[in-house]
């Protein structure tokens, strides 16, 4: 260190390891034990090494950088999506380099192909594929790059997938609804699809409604194009409410006009008194909007989504969602993505893809509570007391 500039060999000796296991514990290769690993770093920090990345690309063939295309920034639910993403990749000592595509198939091509880092600097791609649709063929455009899908939902992976739990998660939701005693359950989404064409679903609404619709049906319940409305986000979500509402209350006026009347309860509309939205900014739209026209939920209404957006505990009501486990598909995402660089590395041959379905857990709040006095659970994620919340969790996840 005479010349000032810390070496790798000098942070191996202060750090007691071989330059070997040094290399192997700052680039997050297999075979270092944790506490190695993380001795190395701390020495690496207080002697303020820095890697030449130059050097090691040309060395290694490799830079360690993971990048991570994702739909946007801006929502919570996306936050905590990248941040999960991040920190996995940090914790295996390797770079995350985060992109949005703002659901445009021409912004995700440009990110994979037309990046100036994408074709010499990233090692891999993990890539947000919801809304992108089935037939973008992301794993030509990377140039052969390890690739991982995030809710890429084809029947038969091309590339290792990690999906969200939306047929599971979707029809645990409708479940919960009909146990607090709903029994005109309305689905608020991308809209109406007949069961048949639901059979080979392979984008995460349809297998949403596929999940919601198997609910409804094995309780009974109908299921056709009176039933769903569209509302992907909160905006639409707030008109969804607004033709929730004005259904509910012609119905009432129906019951009203009709009193005493021979016709018979049967010939009026039943009124809404459940609401599945495909996701929780959706909800969060159609609570505003059935609240709009003075319809309260639960009270009137009950409604709950998916995703679990830390909105949904401090929303008014607070919101019932089906939450599902970032963490667990942040480490299936870098599982795969690291076995792939690594196979890539020795030159071995690649396994089949894999797909993993991470878990979830239903958080029962104030938007679908019953006249039940109100009870306190230990939430699965947190371990710590919430009131007026109720958790059931299915966070094992699965990979095939």
């Amino acid at each position: 260190m005479g010349n000032g500039k810390t070496t790798l060999r000098d942070v191996a000796a202060a750090a007691g390891v071989s330059p070997m296991t040094a290399s192997n514990a700052l680039h997050g290769k297999p075979g270092v034990r944790e506490s190695t690993r993380q001795k190395v770093i701390d020495t690496a920090n207080r002697l303020n090494y820095r890697i030449n990345l130059t050097a090691s690309m040309l060395k290694s063939g490799r830079s360690n950088i993971i990048h991570i295309i994702v739909n946007e920034f801006d929502s919570p639910f996306y936050s905590k999506l990248v941040q999960a993403l991040a920190n996995a990749t940090t914790e295996r000592g390797l770079t995350p380099f985060v992109e949005q595509t703002r659901y445009s198939p021409a912004a995700a091509e440009q990110a994979l192909t037309s990046n100036p880092f994408s074709g010499q600097l990233f090692d891999g791609e993990i890539i947000h594929a919801s809304g992108l649709g089935t037939n973008l063929p992301l794993a030509k455009m990377n140039a052969g790059r390890p690739l991982v899908l995030i809710d890429g939902c084809e029947e038969t992976p091309s590339v290792d997938t990690v999906n969200f739990p939306n047929e599971e998660g979707a029809r645990a939701a409708v479940q919960h609804l009909i146990e607090r005693g709903c029994r005109h359950i309305a689905i608020v989404g991308g809209g109406y699809i007949p069961r048949a064409e639901l059979a080979h679903a392979e984008h995460s609404y349809d297998l949403r409604l596929r999940g919601a619709s198997g609910a409804l049906l094995d309780a009974g319940l109908p299921y056709d194009a009176s039933v769903t409305f569209r509302g992907y986000n909160s905006e639409d979500g707030i008109d969804a409410g607004h033709r929730l509402a004005d259904a509910i209350l012609a119905a009432r006026s129906g019951a009203d006009t009709n009193a005493g009347a021979n016709t018979g309860a049967d010939t009026i509309a039943t009124p809404f008194d459940g609401v599945f939205c495909a996701n929780d900014y959706a909800a969060f739209g159609v609570i505003r909007g059935l609240a709009d026209r003075g319809i309260r939920v639960p009270d009137d209404v009950k409604v709950i989504g998916i995703d679990g957006t830390s909105f949904g505990a401090y929303a008014t009501p607070t919101l019932s969602t089906i939450e599902v486990n970032l963490n667990q598909l942040a480490q299936f995402a870098l599982d795969m993505i690291v076995r792939r660089i690594e196979t890539r590395s020795r030159g071995d041959q690649q396994a089949a893809p894999s797909r993993a379905t991470i878990g979830y857990q239903l958080v029962a709040r104030e938007s679908t509570a019953t006249a039940a006095p109100p009870t306190t659970e230990t939430t699965a994620a947190t371990g710590t007391p919430a009131t007026n919340t109720q958790t059931t969790s299915h966070n094992q996840g699965a990979i095939i």
